[in-house]
């Protein structure tokens, strides 16, 4: 669509001061965007410190009670005692208090003595586990550990049973071969048993089952949350992953319940399962957007086993965005409605008085070379406009005669150029194929027998006049490709028999004199669709190079490949290798080596250039492939069909 001047300045005006508007308003909204969101990030990341710390206060106060146990009477007897009956009753009574799902008892050697939970079982060494081998060194301390399933049985009938989780199909978790956890992440502490001489007679330690423990999960929430909503919906939430698999959480899912089961996604998978590290960002967990924070567990080795996930719902933080951007857009709308009445009204003044040069530019474009436009009265800088486009026009119109006198004489040289050359070339091959004859006819002893000199001169007329017929035959071709005349006549033909069989039967004899040895690959059979006269044309000046710059009683070699939509053929000689840099200006007309110690031998510097007309116009590509030390390939290719192809394009 065709645009006026004043329109175009108008909407250039418009659009500059508009996309400044914009500009303006965008950056507004992207500082307040990411300050939104680099505050929210803050703020959960607060979050996450705190649900930490709610977690070690759990650890502590876990750790304390085990100190405590240690140092009670009846657990010390507990140690020595056949009859546990009353530790027992004593370490229930802390179990209970302490929100804790097991507590037990192992003498120095690291064997379960008393257990409080039903089945009650005893006996089992556990002095590799590492809670019991620190306490029963002296240490006391509390962490995080995962326990197989036959050690939860062994420490409470029911743990193993909630501590088992299927897995829920997550889209974009890591894949993995199992599809259920049985283990159990628990929250654990042991603390050693020492006599009133501060001898070790065991240890006593005791955990909280996290899988399915949703009560812990939501008192850290409570803690740092203080159950804050949204929109009817509590705007944190809180979950700890055994490994990549959710065991407690209050992220519930589209029907309603916990999401437990459902695992971590890939990446959050590699940052902080792989590497160990936490990671910060907006993401979207199980049913909404979130804001989240995931921190690496690690047991008691150091070990990750885990992570502990602290998010908050995005749309508290969206609305407060939402509402600058929507103030900044109704600024810029503004904006925009004022600078579109000011733009009218200025691009309405501007482009009145260049209309007409508009109009005038317009038909000078469509070759009216012809067209001036009237000086306005006013002395300003459209009347210098003005003026300078009538010079412009004046001398546009004087260049444009001389262009056409000048094209005008050199398509006349031109024409009589090619003219002359064919008629010169055409003459030279008729008056040069007498003398062919003549000497040939006296060479072979046809007229008489010659004299050993004689036969020498003889032969040395027979090359020249051989060369003078070959460059003849150059010339020709180069007036018929210069004409645009050209013109290939596919016709169904064999290359081996068609070509190249008749070209190497004239150079028999050269090759013979020269001793050159013929190594010829190719087949019985080569049909394709093509000019066969045109290729022995090609044919005769690659085979003519390759005895003229190969080395004497060296070799030519004729390769040959067949390929489904064409054929590849190779000439090869022995000579001085081709330069990489000038293997394909030799293609061009007139063309000889720079540095070529051969330059004295005779040739028009027109073959490479004939032949690769002629393998182009049969829809094939030549080439030449200079080889290491010595030695030169021209390969060229040719279409069956004598049609290009889609892998020659």
């Amino acid at each position: 669509m065709r645009l006026r001047l004043q329109t175009r300045v108008f909407l250039t005006f418009v659009l500059v001061v508009v996309l400044f508007v914009l500009l303006c308003a965008g950056a507004g909204a992207i500082i307040i965007g990411r300050t939104v969101l680099e505050e929210a990030q803050r703020r959960v990341g607060g979050d996450l410190r705190s649900a930490w710390a709610a977690v070690n206060d759990r650890k502590e106060s876990m750790g304390l009670l085990m100190a405590m146990l240690a140092g009670a009477e009846p657990i010390r007897e507990a140690c020595v005692s056949a009859n546990p009956a009353t530790s027992r009753m004593r370490m229930e009574t802390a179990r209970r208090l302490g929100e804790l799902d097991f507590v037990s008892v192992v003498d120095a050697d690291g064997r379960v003595v008393l257990r409080t939970v039903e089945p009650h079982s005893p006996g089992d060494d556990l002095s590799t586990d590492p809670f019991v081998y620190r306490a029963l060194r002296g240490e006391t301390l509390s962490g995080f550990a995962i326990l197989e399933p036959e050690r939860l049985e062994a420490e409470g009938r029911t743990l193993a049973r909630r501590a088992y989780i299927a897995f829920e199909p997550t889209p974009k978790a890591k894949p993995r071969p199992q599809e259920s956890e049985a283990a159990g992440m628990v929250l654990m502490a042991a603390a050693p048993i020492r006599d009133d001489g501060g001898r070790i007679l065991g240890a006593v330690y005791g955990g909280a089952l996290l899988n399915r423990n949703h009560d812990t999960v939501d008192d850290i929430r409570s803690t740092v949350f203080a159950d804050e909503t949204y929109n009817g919906k509590q705007i944190g939430a809180v979950t700890v992953f055994q490994w990549d698999v959710r065991i407690a959480t209050n992220v519930f899912t589209a029907d309603g319940n916990r999401a437990i089961g459902t695992r971590v996604s890939s990446q959050v998978y590699d940052q902080v399962l792989e590497n160990g590290r936490s990671w910060t960002s907006r993401a979207f967990v199980v049913n909404d957007w979130y804001l989240s924070a995931y921190d690496p567990i690690r047991d008691v080795e150091g070990r990750v086993i885990g992570i502990l996930y602290v998010g908050v719902l995005e749309s508290r933080f969206n609305v407060v965005r939402s509402r600058l951007w929507m103030f900044y857009g109704a600024l810029a709308l503004a904006a925009a409605l004022l600078v579109l009445i000011v733009g009218y009204i200025f691009s309405r003044r501007l482009t009145r008085s260049l209309s007409g040069l508009a109009r005038a530019a317009d038909r000078l474009a469509a070759g009216r070379l012809d067209v001036r436009v009237p000086e306005p009265a006013a002395n300003d800088e459209v009347r210098d406009l003005t003026r300078d486009f009538n010079a412009m026009a004046d001398r546009l119109e004087e260049r444009e005669e001389r262009l056409r006198n000048a094209n005008a004489s050199l398509q006349k040289l031109n024409s009589s150029y090619l003219e002359m050359l064919g008629f010169v070339s055409h003459e030279l091959k008729n008056t040069l194929g007498v003398i062919y004859t003549a000497a040939h006819a006296l060479s072979e002893g046809l007229v008489g027998q010659l004299t050993e000199p004689q036969a020498r001169m003889a032969g040395s007329i027979c090359r020249s006049i051989d060369t003078a017929v070959s460059m003849t035959r150059n010339y020709l071709s180069l007036a018929r490709i210069e004409k645009g005349e050209l013109e290939v006549d596919r016709k169904p033909c064999d290359f081996v028999r068609d070509v190249a069989t008749p070209v190497l039967a004239e150079f028999a004899q050269p090759m013979a004199d020269h001793k050159v040895r013929l190594v010829n690959e190719l087949p019985p059979s080569a049909p394709l669709k093509a000019d066969a006269n045109l290729l022995c044309v090609a044919f005769r000046n690659l085979i003519g190079n390759a005895l003229k710059y190969g080395r004497p009683a060296g070799t030519i070699r004729i390769g040959f490949s067949s390929e489904p939509d064409r054929y590849r053929v190779e000439v090869w000689n022995d000579g001085r290798s081709i330069p990489a840099e000038e293997a394909e200006h030799i293609f061009q007309k007139f063309t000889r080596l720079s540095d070529d110690p051969e330059a004295v031998r005779k040739g028009t510097g027109l073959g490479l250039f004939i032949t690769r007309e002629v393998v182009t116009k049969h829809g094939g590509d030549i080439w030449a492939e200079p080889g290491k030390g010595e030695g030169t390939s021209f390969v060229f290719t040719l279409p069956r069909d004598g049609q290009r192809t889609d892998a020659e394009v």
